[in-house]
């Protein structure tokens, strides 16, 4: 842009920041909200960007910037078409056999038209608007040099108003990069092409620029129209418990799941979970997805002192920091929902009561994890809707525990296993065989005893009683062994998620242990 363009810009932001007194730091939600709204679309997009980022703004300010509305007044079709045109390099006609002039959504980035392709599917084109990235970018220049000056962050906040600028900036270059959002269509799509429910649309590369998206479009009800979907004979608490088990499914299997799942972006067609507007994603990387694993681990075992470690490995520190307080802080906070059920934890709540503690102890969570923490939340509220008893951990606490056996049984040694059992059944071998040739010199003969012949029958049954137990405690040892086999590869029928069969192979076992070893006892000769 241009340098009477930036000039200007300074001195519009500079005196409506004023105006609205965030010169002195933000110190009201409202303030933020109408500051933005009176600087315009970028500050609108800018505005949603940071209500996705509970780690930068308090929930007061966050539940603020929500209500921001992205209902922009739409472009001309003429400049729209001109956009398209220069991307794809052909005329309209060439391309679409019908396209609908009046946008069915009109963004600040973009807006999104209804069309039929040449070879007749209907599909949606979102097409960004014309020099809006250019604007956007010279906005965000403009608040890098404003952020020494006007205070970006509120009061506490563990980032200074440079690092918000440069978050803003990331955050932004990825939204207005239309590739970036195609590839996530391609790569959610790609790990739930196994899940029958998910419909996720597809996308059309050939007409695919930085600028301009095309794909299927998906015709369906949004997710929170409870009233339609009773209408249409849908089962809420099946969709509340596969719209939970598939969230999961994306933040801990495929490490890469919808950052903004809200009512507006999730429809039901035909009788499938369809996903739509991949513009903001979380990522996982294996190594944060094992620290945050340890962290919920932490969270279901209550273990204070796992919650604060791994905390410490997934944040990054900003300042001075006493790992005492931290775990005081953890453990003021936890006490609240110690007495409660496991199942009535409410894990989007405490992973926001984490982000205060962090907060206070000058920790900053990655972005991705800020994500996270801000899609549970969003997804508990969408489920709450189609089913107010279901709490997220219902369906949580299972699905972690399938997983923990799923990942134990795949890093499972066979050959360690069957050398650990036979190892036992030898040491169990060597001990009967000695038995054995006791009694086989016994019935050749060659056994010489020196004893009285009236005790010798006695003896014999005390021998027999040694061999008995020693047996027993043969086939006690491999019920616990093949049980626990059993149990980790969670066959067969199942009460509470745990394998029936291993469970009654454990009870056999412990019945039996407890008969021997009072057995034992009773004979007088432990």
């Amino acid at each position: 842009m241009d340098t009477n363009y930036r000039k200007k810009r300074i001195r519009e932001i500079v005196s409506v920041s004023i105006k609205h007194g965030l010169k002195k730091g933000i110190n009201n939600p409202e303030q933020l909200k109408c500051t933005l709204e009176e600087l315009g679309p970028t500050f609108v997009k800018i505005g949603q960007i940071l209500s996705t980022r509970p780690d930068i703004l308090p929930s007061e300010y966050i539940h603020e910037l929500q209500k921001l509305q992205d209902d922009v007044k739409a472009e001309k079709y003429d400049v729209m078409v001109e956009v398209i045109e220069n991307e794809l390099g052909k005329s309209i006609d060439e391309i679409f056999l019908q396209f609908d002039k009046t946008p069915i959504a009109s963004a600040s980035l973009a807006q999104v038209h209804l069309a039929k392709l040449k070879t007749g599917e209907n599909v949606v084109v979102k097409v960004q608007r014309p020099n809006v990235k250019e604007k956007m970018t010279a906005d965000i220049a403009i608040l890098r040099k404003l952020a020494p000056v006007i205070n970006l962050t509120p009061t506490g906040s563990a980032m200074d108003a440079r690092e918000v600028v440069e978050e803003l900036a990331d955050a932004t270059e990825k939204e207005l990069d239309f590739v970036n959002e195609r590839r996530n269509i391609e790569t959610f799509a790609e790990n739930n092409k196994d899940v029958k429910f998910i419909l996720c649309p597809k996308v059309y590369e050939e007409y695919c620029t930085d600028k301009i998206i095309v794909m299927d479009y998906i015709e369906g009800i949004k997710i929170d129209d409870i009233d339609k979907l009773k209408d249409e004979g849908y089962d809420l608490q099946d969709l509340a418990s596969k719209l939970t088990y598939n969230y999961f499914k994306q933040i801990f299997e495929d490490g890469f799941f919808h950052a903004d799942p809200h009512p507006g972006n999730i429809l039901i067609h035909d009788k499938k979970i369809g996903y739509i507007d991949f513009g903001l994603m979380g990522q996982l990387d294996n190594s944060l997805k094992k620290k945050f694993n340890e962290f919920l681990e932490g969270v279901v075992d209550r273990d204070i002192n796992k919650m604060s470690k791994s905390i410490l490995k997934i944040g990054i520190k900003k300042g001075p920091m006493d790992i005492k307080k931290l775990s005081n802080d953890i453990e003021i906070m936890y006490e609240q929902y110690i007495e409660e059920s496991l199942f009535d934890f409410d894990l989007p709540q405490i992973m926001e009561e984490v982000l205060k503690v962090c907060k206070d102890n000058n920790i900053h969570m990655p972005k991705d994890i800020t994500l996270l923490i801000k899609g549970l939340m969003t997804i508990q509220g969408v489920i709450a809707k189609l089913d107010k008893e279901i709490n997220i951990m219902d369906i949580a606490i299972p699905y972690m525990k399938n997983r923990y056996i799923d990942e134990k049984l795949n890093t499972l040694d066979l050959s360690k296993i069957v050398e650990e059992i036979y190892t036992i059944v030898k040491a169990n071998m060597k001990l009967s065989v000695k038995f054995l040739d006791l009694i086989n010199q016994a019935i050749n003969g060659k056994l010489k005893l020196q004893m009285d012949l009236k005790d010798g029958r006695e003896i014999i049954n005390e021998l027999n009683k040694m061999i008995n137990r020693l047996v027993f405690g043969m086939i006690v040892a491999g019920l616990v062994v093949s049980s626990s086999l059993v149990i980790t590869a969670n066959i067969g029928p199942k009460i509470y998620g745990i394998s029936l069969i291993g469970i009654t192979g454990y009870l056999g076992a412990a019945v039996a242990g407890f008969w021997l070893l009072i057995s034992i006892i009773r004979s007088g000769k432990m």
